[in-house]
């Protein structure tokens, strides 16, 4: 009753704007929360109906607040069943840390959308496999024995089937795409037999490498990059030996192959550490190894993802997955949301929810330019750029004003027609605008300016003091624009997606004297 009585009280509460019914969502949400798996009453269940009616309402970022700062009690079936409908960036949280029996799980996940099930799944195999709504089939009738009958073979338990790895998912998209390929060709081209120039590994948690894709094996299998080789002549970089044995990524370590086979000579090797989904586990290491004369064009990998645009967004499905529970996990440390958790892991966690989004948000782009382009041209492929950076000038001052930095549009007085996809040029305008924006101080004022000439339609940004004072060849390079406060690791991050971004769609983004232009073709 005192629950009861709570909740009654918030549920009378008005909603007159967006910020009370916010406030009444989330204080619904903890008073549910706090009621326990066991509450069932006509009240639970009226408050259970208004956070689901309320939910498309409230800004996703809230929800997923809510999320989090439940995620450690014992919710109800019922609240549960709505954060697994809202999607995987908001139920992370709530689904690492639940325990259900079985049956539980089954009508939880009966709401639960394909990359939310194959979360669960991951973390939990000994749940059974959920199908979706409209593939589920009628159950069967029940078997019943007649004395006549033979006794049936007892049936088997189906072995939980092994989440993939980033490499299988990668493989598999890989053979996809050359299938496609194969079929649209008369002939095969016939393989290369020079050196190879790059080849994929994988060592498990000896570090002896027990995989090789795109080079003979033989001479790499069982070499180990975890400690110095016996052999003089074969060689691995102490700076791969020390980030092993720390369990950090590491890139471009020299490792030498002695011989005179296809393999032989001086390879920069990089590698990232793998562990296992479900016990945290260390795995081993994953990576590519690369020959210095043969380094790819920047471009390359943009025009032969986008040749394919299908199996691009398969890719991005693939790891979005993984990501999401990355951040969740970080999330529950930061948050302390399962106990107290040490302060070195706590700003860890922030550092890997931080690093986490970014790289969404790197995903998120590359998804949608490949849906873009998976239209087939169809689309307008004209903008006008005074339009859209009046339009999109109010959504970036108002993130300036938070930050108590001014932002001007430069007025001009006629149109500025390029040709790009208009929803490209607005993300693409949004995330240099963000970029730089976070990147400025208090009180400095920022202007966004246009131009055009016979070929090109300019759209420039001021550049912030911080990052004033890094050289234009290194703005780009997060690495290089380290310093004892880090000014531009973040900004040098963003700033090479949206020139990316810029790339595929026919731009480019390029530093000036006073600022940063996206530049794209006229129209």
């Amino acid at each position: 009753m005192r629950f009861d009585d709570r909740l009654l009280t918030v549920l009378s509460q008005p909603a007159g704007d967006r910020h009370d019914a916010a406030v009444r969502w989330r204080q619904l949400v903890d008073l549910v929360a706090r009621a326990g798996p066991a509450s069932a009453s006509p009240v639970v269940d009226h408050a259970l109906e208004v956070i689901r009616t309320e939910a498309p309402n409230i800004d996703e970022e809230l929800r997923a607040a809510a999320a989090r700062a439940v995620a450690a009690r014992p919710l109800p079936v019922g609240l549960l069943e709505y954060f697994v409908s809202d999607g995987l960036t908001v139920s992370a949280p709530v689904l690492a840390a639940a325990t259900l029996e079985r049956a539980q799980w089954q009508a939880v996940l009966s709401h639960a959308d394909e990359e939310t099930r194959r979360f669960v799944e991951a973390l939990h195999p000994e749940v059974p496999a959920v199908a979706a709504p409209a593939e589920r089939e009628p159950a069967p009738e029940p078997f019943v024995e007649s004395p006549e009958a033979p006794v049936p073979a007892p049936a088997t338990t189906p072995t939980p089937t092994p989440t993939p790895s980033l490499h299988d998912v990668v493989a598999r998209i890989e053979r996809r795409r050359r299938a496609r390929s194969a079929s649209r060709t008369a002939s095969l081209a016939p393989l290369p037999v020079e050196a190879p120039s790059l080849f994929r590994w994988e060592c498990g948690p000896s570090g002896d490498i027990a995989w090789v894709e795109g080079a003979p094996r033989g001479a790499l299998i069982g070499r180990s990059i975890a400690r110095v080789q016996d052999d003089d002549e074969d060689r691995i970089d102490d700076e791969v030996t020390r980030a092993f044995a720390m369990r950090a990524p590491f890139r471009d370590g020299e490792m030498t192959v002695s011989g005179d086979g296809l393999v032989a000579g001086e390879w920069k090797i990089s590698g990232l550490p793998a562990f296992d989904p479900t016990d945290g586990r260390f795995a081993g290491y994953r990576g590519i190894a690369l020959r210095e004369t043969a380094r790819p064009e920047p471009s390359e990998p943009a025009v032969e993802i986008l040749a394919d645009p299908d199996s691009l967004r398969e890719l991005v499905h693939e790891i979005k997955t993984p990501l999401t529970a990355i951040i969740g996990f970080a999330e529950i440390i930061e948050g302390q949301y399962l106990g107290p958790a040490d302060y070195r892991y706590r700003k860890r966690a922030g550092d890997i929810v931080s690093e986490a989004r970014l790289l969404l948000r790197a995903i998120d782009d590359l998804d949608f330019a490949a849906k873009v382009h998976s239209a087939g041209g169809g689309g307008e492929r004209r903008v006008d750029l005074l339009r859209l950076a009046e339009r999109v000038g109010e959504t970036l001052s108002a993130e300036a004003a938070q930050r108590s930095v001014e932002l001007n549009l430069t007025p001009t007085t006629s149109a500025v027609i390029a040709a790009v996809e208009p929803e490209i040029a607005e993300r693409l305008l949004i995330r240099l605008g963000s970029a730089v924006i976070e990147r400025a101080d208090a009180g400095e004022r920022l202007k966004i300016s246009l131009e055009q000439n016979n070929e090109q339609c300019r759209i420039s940004v001021s550049r912030p003091q911080a990052l004033r004072s890094i050289p234009d060849a290194q703005l780009f390079d997060a690495a290089a624009s380290e310093g004892p406060e880090k000014p531009g690791l973040l900004a040098g991050f963003s700033l090479r997606l949206v020139r990316g971004l810029a790339r595929i769609a026919g731009g480019d983004l390029a530093p000036t004297r006073a600022g940063l232009t996206l530049s794209f073709p006229r129209a």
